[in-house]
């Protein structure tokens, strides 16, 4: 995602637990410069930091992205509360703590619109991932009230929710499910309800995101947009 925005010349600060994902970067042909911030997501200092470095390294802030998430496999009835909390705290609180502290800085910035990476399990159910989708469809409800109530203020908040992306995080829900005993096949079962037998890329997400933020989408907010080859 970051390297379709620097690609572009925009100017990046990540947050993240380490640096890793920037090394990723390394050798690409980048217009824009790019930052890391080395933190939590459900910590608000961090976050806080983060924001600073965008308003005092780059001017402003005009663009943000809530995409750190985790997942978890197993019922309703058999998920510890340990693991309950953890979803919810880094899926949706994280996701909270960063619009909380976007939205004054993008004011101050003129405005700006703020992504949040939800997935199409925020408006369908799915049986094992009871503390992801509640996580998810925290996520959709925050976009949709947030989107309320800084509309006014030149501020978009808009929901994207795709099915399935080849990233590690799907690679290990797969795993996680076959181990429970969801599906003997190589998609776990997932790909069954799917018109279109294929997994989103990383890339397509990350051009939605672009094209989200450029004049050609100027009414979506408050929305969430999903990104699911017609499935369910």
């Amino acid at each position: 995602m970051c390297a379709a925005f620097l690609t572009r010349g925009a100017n990046v600060v990540g947050l993240d637990l380490d640096e890793s994902w920037i090394r990723r970067l390394e050798g690409r042909r980048l217009s824009g410069k790019v930052r890391a911030v080395t933190g939590d997501v459900t910590i608000a200092r961090d976050v806080a930091a983060a924001v600073e470095e965008a308003q005092q390294t780059y001017g402003g802030l005009h663009v943000v992205i809530t995409a750190a998430g985790v997942q978890a496999v197993g019922s309703v009835e058999d998920t510890s509360e340990e693991t309950w909390q953890k979803v919810l705290d880094i899926n949706l609180t994280g996701t909270w703590l960063v619009c909380k502290h976007a939205v004054p800085a993008m004011r101050h910035s003129g405005g700006g619109i703020i992504l949040c990476l939800a997935s199409t399990t925020a408006l369908h159910p799915r049986e094992r991932l009871g503390a992801y989708c509640v996580s998810k469809a925290g996520v959709g409800m925050l976009v949709r009230v947030l989107g309320r109530e800084v509309a006014h203020e030149g501020i978009r908040v808009v929901g994207v929710c795709p099915t399935g992306v080849e990233t590690p995080l799907l690679a290990g829900m797969i795993k996680e499910l076959q181990e429970d005993g969801a599906s003997a096949d190589h998609n776990a079962g997932l790909m069954a309800s799917k018109p279109v037998k294929r997994w989103l890329t990383a890339d397509e997400v990350a051009e939605t995101l672009v094209w989200l933020t450029s004049p050609a989408a100027p009414s979506i907010t408050g929305s969430n947009i999903p990104l699911d080859f017609a499935s369910a």
